[in-house]
């Protein structure tokens, strides 16, 4: 997807323009807060999971091993859903494939909090072959932005501030639910919080193709 290429979202130098430019602007850097914080909160919790519902949960070595296949599917399903990501925004636009991102997402967390075997832990992971948020950001940036590079490397230093700011609440958070004694509870907030993205997508994103 040739993201400089995109039509911008309306005529930047109009008031109408900027307002919407910028709405869905701070849209993305919300929806990025809450892409890092819901994928964050149940990051700590896997390794327990898989010793949890590991047949030979005495075996750190087999657990160990076990988690690493898991970490290689995941990486393997990301890399194969990375052109689809790129598909969507070309044939549906940005509206649409920022919601399949995220109802892609909150799947993976929804199956996930649901796991009581092994083989529900790895289906978890499938649905994260649309779970590429950055994606969407960027074309974004593109569209809202339309041919100023300043605004545009703006926009990408505040879409990664955002994601770090989620990366780094979500773990704590995670490991709090966790310590209560709830291995899922914080999938099932994941969720939610994917959901609730789904939403702001579809309300304030502009529907725009390359």
């Amino acid at each position: 997807i040739e993201l400089a290429t995109m039509t911008p979202i309306s005529d930047p130098k109009t008031s109408e323009g900027i307002n919407k430019n910028n709405a869905a602007l701070w849209v993305t850097y919300a929806n990025i807060i809450l892409y890092a914080l819901c994928y964050q909160l149940q990051r700590p919790v896997e390794p327990f999971l898989v010793q949890q519902l590991s047949k030979n949960a005495a075996d750190a070595d087999s657990i160990t091993q076990t988690y690493g296949r898991l970490q290689a599917f995941f990486s393997m399903i990301q890399t194969i859903g990375s052109p689809l990501v790129g598909i969507l925004l070309d044939r549906m636009g940005i509206r649409q494939a920022s919601a399949m991102v995220f109802l892609a997402s909150a799947a993976s967390y929804a199956i996930l909090s649901v796991a009581t075997d092994m083989n529900l832990l790895f289906y978890s992971k499938i649905p994260t072959a649309l779970q590429h948020a950055f994606l969407v950001a960027q074309a974004t940036a593109a569209t809202s932005t339309g041919g100023d590079e300043a605004a545009r490397a703006q926009a990408l230093g505040r879409m990664t501030t955002a994601y770090t700011i989620g990366a780094t609440i979500g773990p704590a958070v995670g490991g709090y639910l966790a310590e209560k004694g709830d291995l899922y509870a914080a999938a099932k907030l994941a969720v939610v919080g994917s959901l609730l993205s789904v939403l702001l997508s579809l309300l304030f994103l502009p529907n725009v193709v390359s």
